[in-house]
């Protein structure tokens, strides 16, 4: 839970071990957005996943994306 008390961060930074669809690091960021509305938050994954995949055979090159919410839905892109 975010402690509103204090002084209000200015950038916040989530940081996940894996990012799939988005939807766990897109439901932290609007809880944050609710208690640090002024704040720029940005996430970053060390990970992310094409799906539910029982064998990885090659990890792609580093990118950076969008996670929104759209259709009733987390959509990442890429």
């Amino acid at each position: 839970m975010a402690d509103p008390s204090g002084v209000a961060p200015q950038r916040i930074v989530l940081i996940d071990d894996v990012i799939t669809k988005g939807r766990t690091i897109l439901a932290a960021a609007a809880r944050l957005h609710e208690t640090f509305p002024d704040a720029h938050i940005s996430a970053f994954a060390l990970l992310r996943t094409m799906g539910f995949l029982s064998d990885v055979s090659q990890l792609f090159e580093p990118c950076k994306g969008f996670v929104r919410w759209a259709g009733g839905d987390a959509r990442r892109e890429p």
